[in-house]
């Protein structure tokens, strides 16, 4: 019998043998939802991930809209924080919602559960929950809005900003990589887009900021959680957003991985180490020191484009739980907290039903 991280390493040589990351559509959103584990009655898995190596998981789908949620995906804790959380601090899942004004769009939810009375499956407001919404258009895929614990609840809008924000303002704002089905998954542009922060989310910017984009496949081994198996390699759909119009001069890149078995599995936060706006050289220095000796993420190599970057920060949710209810968990963590404000439930609605 193979062991789970050779077949993986099999799985992601034959797919790029194969050229089946060509970029349509179809294949950029398998890349966006995380899969369901059906066993032989073609049931799901509960408490089952792809990436699991269990022999009961005969094939694979990607989430639907409304499924219940099978399992979760937390990061890893730190080597000091093991023993007192198992669970890591961030529950992380990608799953389709349907909305009235862009069709379906993917969440991908932040679930702080560790510290300051929160946790895992309730949206603790202000104390750092949140998530992405991701956009799928014909032209690309990309981020529309964010919340985290930083600056709250933000609308990322692109070249497609008038006057008024709409719907088309929000479509290739934050790419993560254009579509075309003729080529490969494969390549880089300069984004152009601002983040409207709560407040001043109703009109246009004046101007847009550039950002470096690259996106291209690579097949990445990622860790397991004690006693989950081996570690795995996976193909990958990898993207990077420079700060700054040149990659050379970037002050710092943030990274996404996208896997087909998971949706978001990884994220990183690379800065330059000598220039960094409000950060010293020290500083930067010491925040990568920090992470690296945490040891929760899988060491990676660092972004191309000649600046001196050094990682400060990551995600990686391979940590695999099971769900809180025996026939899984309800989705819609994030986007029920945005439907709720005045202005996210204009803009990601949810679509009427039969009269």
């Amino acid at each position: 019998m193979l062991c789970p991280w050779l077949v993986g390493a099999l799985f992601a040589a034959a797919l790029a043998r194969e050229g089946s990351s060509v970029g349509s559509p179809e294949t950029v959103r398998d890349f966006m939802i995380q899969n369901v584990c059906i066993d032989k009655l073609g049931a799901a898995l509960e408490g089952v991930s792809p990436i699991d190596g269990d022999l009961r998981c005969l094939t694979q789908h990607d989430l639907m809209p409304g499924e219940n949620l099978p399992y979760h995906k937390h990061d890893h804790p730190a080597v000091a924080d093991g023993r007192r959380l198992p669970r890591g601090y961030q529950r992380h899942d990608s799953f389709p919602v349907e909305t009235a004004q862009f069709g379906v769009v993917i969440e991908h939810s932040f679930d702080f559960g560790e510290g300051g009375g929160r946790q895992f499956g309730v949206f603790d407001s202000g104390r750092g929950d949140g998530g992405d919404i991701t956009l799928l258009s014909p032209q690309a895929v990309s981020f529309a809005a964010t919340e985290d614990g930083g600056a709250g609840f933000q609308l990322f809008v692109g070249p497609g900003c008038r006057d008024l924000v709409g719907a088309a303002a929000l479509s290739g704002s934050w790419i993560i990589a254009l579509v075309d089905s003729d080529r490969p998954l494969e390549g880089e542009t300069v984004a152009r887009l601002d983040d409207l922060k709560q407040g001043r989310q109703s009109s246009c910017p004046a101007r847009l900021n550039p950002a470096f984009t690259r996106w291209y496949i690579a097949p990445i081994h990622y860790r397991a959680a004690e006693g989950q198996g081996a570690p795995i390699t996976l193909t990958t759909l990898i993207s990077e957003h420079y700060g700054g119009e040149h990659s050379e001069s970037a002050d710092h890149v943030e990274r996404f991985y996208f896997t087909r078995e998971l949706g978001s599995t990884r994220w990183e936060r690379w800065q330059n180490l000598f220039h960094s706006g409000d950060f010293s050289a020290d500083q930067v220095a010491k925040a990568a020191s920090d992470l690296a000796l945490s040891r929760r993420c899988s060491q990676v190599d660092a972004p191309a484009g000649g600046a001196p970057l050094v990682m400060v920060d990551c995600r990686e949710w391979t940590l695999i739980v099971p769900p809180d209810k025996p026939e899984g968990d309800r989705p819609g963590f994030f986007i029920e907290a945005v439907r709720s404000r005045r202005f996210g439930n204009d803009m990601f609605v949810a679509p009427r039903g039969p009269e």
